[in-house]
């Protein structure tokens, strides 16, 4: 657990801001090869707080828009995988098909390769549904996180 914990960078976004300079700052820690996997936790909590209201819409999604870009950027420059979880919401007005639509709006759903919506289930059981793949069918997939790590049911 040492090593491993020794090779994990971690950095807090405080705002909008600070979030694009340390992806800026991530290509420092990736040019010197030795990192696989970026994890983004929490992608548009920093804009959405910082940009309220429908008036602010746009310039949020252009700013959420070039961050992505300088994601997909790092993962293509450096071979590596970028995960990226967001939250959710309910869409009132539908009344077909799936009400849940991702935070972050066309921007951030046409720019992941692929989405995978988790959700809690019954028994401590959790479901991991992908949604969008360019190359896998939807489906689903139950698991379990215990002290062990994720296990099948």
């Amino acid at each position: 657990p040492k090593q491993t914990l020794a090779n994990i960078h971690y950095a807090r976004a405080y705002n909008s801001d600070h979030q694009m300079l340390l992806a800026e700052k991530t290509e420092d820690i990736l040019k010197k090869g030795d990192v696989k996997l970026v994890i983004l936790d929490s992608l548009t909590s920093t804009f959405r707080s910082e940009y309220v209201g429908r008036g602010t819409l746009a310039v949020r999604q252009q700013k959420l828009g070039r961050h992505l870009r300088k994601l997909h950027q790092l993962a293509d420059m450096y071979d590596i995988c970028v995960f990226v979880t967001n939250q959710v919401s309910t869409a009132p007005d539908t009344f077909f098909g799936d009400p849940t639509r991702p935070i972050g709006g066309h921007i951030l759903g046409h720019s992941a390769t692929m989405r995978i919506y988790l959700r809690k289930s019954k028994q401590g059981r959790r479901i991991a549904r992908l949604v969008d793949s360019p190359n896998l069918p939807e489906g689903e997939a139950i698991f379990l996180v215990t002290s062990k790590g994720v296990t099948d049911p």
